[in-house]
């Protein structure tokens, strides 16, 4: 079997069209999906379907509410808070997760879950901004930083008031934060979802993310999978298919496209390689004028 594929000018939308041949027979498959992009300015970008910003960073900082965009909002990543507040850091038996922490890695400080002043900020935040002139509202880092925390005193004596199964209950914080975030952006009648790790499979088990049971409380799904260079797509392939088999809700894939990055004949070839799976892709340019460049050498046929 012989196939190719190709990107074609459908306007904002990409049309992917895949040419097979089998056994002397050609015929093809056509996908459209939405192109979005990821960027530092609150702004929309010209040419995509959709323009996603952070109004909350990791860093802690917060924007204003940026008009007739995706505002993004990080939740329990906040290295601000975690100076701040030191005391309400997840922790466990291999230490705080905080960037600090050499033994595990993390990119940012992580706040425990169930501090229930600051899930209270997060609320009010998420409030706020859906009241705003936005096109809609999408919470990232949502869950618990892995599979051993939050091991705090706090969390410690909540779970054991409940008598449920460690992995369970995690969830169960988790999916609970969510629904009432999600509920307060319905109210104000904007669009909602939330990121999910990229493990189709025990993100449950490290993160609380329980994709069944988030799927109740979102439109849709977005999974960054990162790479600097996607020189090879199979292990791509894979987690998208993962993913697509486990929920009917749109799902979309962000793919790192900032400068250094992948090159733009590894970047469309990504974007082939999960087309079929995928309800759109964004591209993490951070930057609207690289955003504009990638997007342009997309449309040719």
């Amino acid at each position: 079997m012989v196939s190719m594929t190709y990107p074609m000018n459908m306007g904002k939308k990409l049309k992917i069209l895949q040419y097979h041949q089998c056994s002397g027979v050609h015929y093809q498959e056509m996908f459209r999906i939405k192109i979005g992009v990821l960027t530092n300015e609150p702004e929309p970008v010209e040419g995509f379907d959709f323009t996603s910003y952070y109004v909350k960073s990791c860093t802690g900082k917060i924007n204003k509410p940026a008009k007739n965009i995706h505002n993004i909002i990080i939740c329990f990543g906040d290295n601000r808070t975690a100076r701040k507040k030191p005391e309400w850091v997840a922790t466990s038996k291999t230490g705080k997760a905080t960037r600090t922490n050499k033994t595990q890695g993390f990119l940012w400080d992580h706040i425990c879950p169930n501090v229930e002043e600051y899930k209270t900020t997060l609320l009010n935040l998420i409030s706020n901004t859906s009241k705003a002139q936005i096109t809609g509202i999408h919470l990232d880092c949502i869950g618990f930083p892995g599979p051993n925390y939050c091991q705090c005193q706090r969390c410690t004596t909540l779970y054991k008031k409940t008598q449920m199964d460690w992995i369970e209950w995690k969830s169960k914080i988790v999916t609970d934060f969510v629904s009432k975030a999600s509920k307060i952006v319905k109210e104000n009648k904007k669009p909602f979802s939330v990121t999910l790790l990229p493990d189709p499979y025990f993100g449950k088990e490290r993160y609380g993310e329980d994709l069944h049971s988030l799927e109740k409380h979102v439109d849709f799904f977005i999974v960054p999978i990162y790479d600097m260079a996607y020189s090879t797509t199979y292990w791509l392939q894979t987690l998208v298919y993962a993913f697509r088999k486990q929920t009917k809700k749109p799902l979309y894939v962000e793919l790192y496209a900032a400068n250094p990055g992948p090159k733009q004949k590894n970047l469309q070839a990504a974007i082939v390689k999960i087309s079929k799976y995928v309800d759109g892709i964004i591209l993490a340019t951070h930057d609207s004028e690289i955003a504009k460049q990638i997007r342009k050498n997309l449309t040719f046929c």
